[in-house]
């Protein structure tokens, strides 16, 4: 019902680089705001957060109990995530907090008074009053002679925008009868549809024997699942003719334990910072934390020394003991290193050096590079409606229509048609394309130039996956 004026401040929000979020009724967040921000996106957008079903049954002697439970068992048979409730015993609140989060649902419910069950009546008004949307509907109905619950469900749930119902209505004279264990299985199969998982016949044929190894055998190359190794986020520092420089890594580990120990590091070579380390022959690595804030990575990731100073106005001016920048908020260990070694890996610079100096700066965990892409790097924004209509610009009431009545009055704020501007959405192409993990920044086309690098942070072809999305044209 809120979700366009929810939108709204979303959309002003992701414009801000927000430091606090201090609600009426609740704690002062500090940091974190990706990962509530993207809850209100969905909830907002009435998208689901799981996929999955939602079964709530409304049952007086337990024959529709039974058959939802049935459903269930069949349902998660075909692995799917299943989760129930008796809305008897659960308040319709719990359970319509459910139905925002899952992506399919499943109402049973026996008929009362020629009429739906009062508590399964009381949460579809719920629901409908939310305006819940994109779900699709299954419906279970018990009535020993004249079965109406199922009816009058669809007929409520018919108003919710882009409502699919599944199946046939399933209706259960009194109890489920062993004959219509078909239909139950029918109708799991349906949605269970939905779920089934992508899966591929492995190649069981028998490969020719190889007496050797060939190291120039080629197969193919899923740049995806480079993304299941391991990596952290950190800041590369260097100094060289006086001057400071740094960017942000996600590759660095130790190798040897020796005295000194050694560690590498990768950094791509188009980096300023690449050639300044070459130059200095030293280097230090701050490992940063959980609590590391996007304007960090913006820093030190989407800008070059080339451009700007990055260490100009920064309120730390710490330094290891062979005269390199480091950093403490946000951080856990520094390394100041020795270069002895390097490797030129084509578009990355691998160098090789003896650790000369470390420090353990707190106990906070270290942010992983799955950690950065889940809880810290924003979400994408929201989109501004797709259809013509009006906007409220007190509240943010959006009224679907290219007319709006001169009488008009927001259900919201209760203004008059004269506070509503008129909206045109921009017009838009689908284009394919390819989506930079690191930055998000999207470049046309279908295929990506030999030796590519990101405009924005640099990063190479392996940091992009394909992608489509709808580009605003003249």
């Amino acid at each position: 019902k809120y979700g366009p004026q929810v939108q709204a401040v979303l959309r002003k929000a992701a414009n801000l680089e927000i430091k606090y979020v201090c609600p009426l009724h609740s704690f002062v967040w500090r940091r974190g705001f990706g990962d509530f921000l993207e809850k209100y996106m969905l909830w907002s957008s009435y998208e689901p957060e799981v996929d999955g079903v939602l079964i709530a049954y409304a049952s007086v002697y337990g024959h529709t109990e039974n058959t939802a439970n049935i459903l269930a068992s069949k349902l998660s048979d075909r692995g799917v995530k299943v989760k129930m409730y008796d809305t008897s015993v659960t308040p319709a609140s719990y359970i319509l907090s459910d139905a925002f989060k899952y992506s399919h649902l499943v109402f049973a419910s026996t008929t009362y008074n020629a009429g739906i069950f009062v508590t399964m009546e009381n949460l579809l008004n719920d629901i409908v009053n939310h305006g819940l949307r994109n779900r699709k509907i299954a419906l279970i109905e018990n009535g020993s002679w004249g079965p109406t619950s199922g009816t009058l469900m669809r007929e409520k749930l018919s108003s919710l925008k882009n409502t699919e119902f599944m199946g046939d209505l399933l209706t259960i004279p009194s109890a489920l009868k062993s004959s219509q264990i078909g239909e139950v299985d029918a109708l799991a199969d349906i949605i269970a549809a939905d779920f089934a998982p992508e899966f591929t016949v492995p190649d069981t044929a028998e490969k020719e024997i190889i007496a050797d190894v060939n190291p120039d055998a080629k197969g193919d190359i899923d740049l995806a699942s480079l993304f299941k190794l391991s990596y952290g986020v950190y800041i590369l520092t260097t100094r060289y003719d006086g001057k400071d420089y740094g960017c942000i890594i996600n590759t660095a580990g130790q190798i040897t334990s020796g005295d000194p120990p050694k560690m590498t590091i990768s950094v791509i070579k188009q980096n300023f910072t690449c050639d300044k380390v070459m130059k200095a022959g030293a280097f230090n690595v701050t490992v940063l934390t959980e609590s590391t804030p996007y304007d960090t990575f913006k820093h030190f990731g989407f800008q070059s020394g080339r451009d700007v100073d990055k260490f100009e106005g920064l309120k730390e001016n710490l330094r290891t003991e062979n005269g390199i920048r480091y950093f403490t908020e946000n951080a856990n260990a520094v390394y100041s290193c020795k270069v002895i070694d390097s490797r030129d890996c084509g578009t990355q610079m691998l160098y090789i050096a003896d650790i000369t100096e470390a420090k353990t700066l707190s106990d906070e965990p270290s942010a992983t590079y799955s950690y950065y892409h889940a809880h810290i790097k924003p979400k994408k924004k929201p989109e501004m409606p797709k259809t013509e209509g009006w906007i409220c610009t007190v509240c943010g009431y959006f009224h679907e229509g290219p007319e709006l009545p001169a009488d008009f009055i927001c259900p919201l704020c209760k203004q008059g048609a004269d506070v509503f501007e008129h909206y045109l959405p921009p017009k838009t192409e689908r284009k394919k394309g390819f989506l930079c993990n690191i930055c998000s920044h999207f470049e046309e086309g279908d295929k990506l130039p030999d030796g590519y690098l990101c405009p924005v942070c640099n990063h190479g072809p392996s940091d992009f996956v394909p992608h489509e999305m709808d580009v605003v044209v003249e």
